[in-house]
């Protein structure tokens, strides 16, 4: 009798356990902010061009906030939001470099969320060269 009243309480507090563990799961993802980029790779030749493209940047936080954006981009290294109902922001950009883009608090510049711009440069086709003689019939 005292074996099965053990194992009850046993499996009685792993289930406990298990219920409790995915309730503090979904309670962190709750509170995190989210910041996405479209699109979030360009290509280039591999002739040191520039990628120029347009980008939008989407985010989504959890508590309505002022928010800025810095970047290691030059011509835009910080944006700040005047709403807080704005949740994107439309940019052009010349670079031949990733960017990185960080989401931040506008009052206390908590880092919130980030994303990168990755910048691929395409490789040169590889030209495959015949071995054979032209006159070979095999």
């Amino acid at each position: 009798m005292f074996l099965k009243e053990h194992k009850v309480y046993h499996l009685f507090g792993i289930l406990i356990l298990i219920i409790s563990a995915f309730f503090a799961k979904a309670d962190t993802l709750i509170g995190q902010a989210q910041l996405s980029a479209t699109p979030r790779l360009c290509l280039i030749d591999a002739n040191d061009s520039l990628c120029e493209i347009d980008i939008e940047l989407n985010w989504q936080v959890e508590n309505e906030q002022l928010v800025c954006i810095q970047s290691n981009y030059q011509p835009i290294a910080r944006w700040c939001s005047d709403s807080t109902d704005e949740h994107s922001l439309q940019i052009s950009v010349s670079t031949n470099e990733d960017i990185h883009f960080v989401l931040i608090n506008k009052s206390n510049n908590n880092k919130l969320a980030e994303v990168i711009l990755k910048v691929t440069k395409t490789s040169e086709p590889k030209i495959r060269r015949r071995y054979r003689n032209p006159w070979s019939l095999f």
